[in-house]
């Protein structure tokens, strides 16, 4: 057998071997893992957790762009959220001209253009700085 080979049947083992852990041994194998006390987790999501870290550190974990991506999605997600919901349209008169931006899950949409904020597209819109809020009328 070669070395990726014994891996894969190590990791094999390690995950079906959580299966038969108590609440003690997972926590035990929580601090081996990640080397701290784990959070008050329930047994089931405690044992996603760790199967999850058992194959990290043998497979790799996620590569630094895409975890950046994902800070920055959640972010936008973040500032948006409970104000917005995805599929909102919100409309401005400016200047005699209706001004329509729609909410989607990554951003602001305005003349099929995605942009990060209220305040960009008010921006694009007047050509100066504007609270996004304020200029669309959003409390």
């Amino acid at each position: 057998m070669n070395k990726k080979q014994e891996n894969s049947e190590s990791v094999r083992r390690q995950l079906l071997a959580l299966g038969q852990m108590t609440q003690d041994e997972m926590i035990e194998k929580w601090k081996d893992l990640f080397g701290s006390q784990p959070p008050q987790y329930g047994r089931v999501f405690m044992r996603k957790r760790l199967a999850h870290r058992i194959q990290e550190l043998f497979y790799g974990g996620l590569p630094e762009m895409l975890k950046t991506q994902m800070l920055e999605q959640k972010k936008l997600q973040k500032r948006n959220a409970g104000i917005f919901k995805p599929g909102n349209r919100i409309i401005r008169e400016w200047h005699g001209v209706a001004h329509e931006v729609i909410i989607r899950n990554n951003g602001i949409e305005y003349q099929g253009v995605i942009y990060r904020s209220l305040t960009a597209v008010a921006k694009k819109i007047t050509g100066a700085h504007w609270n996004g809020k304020t200029f669309f009328g959003v409390k």
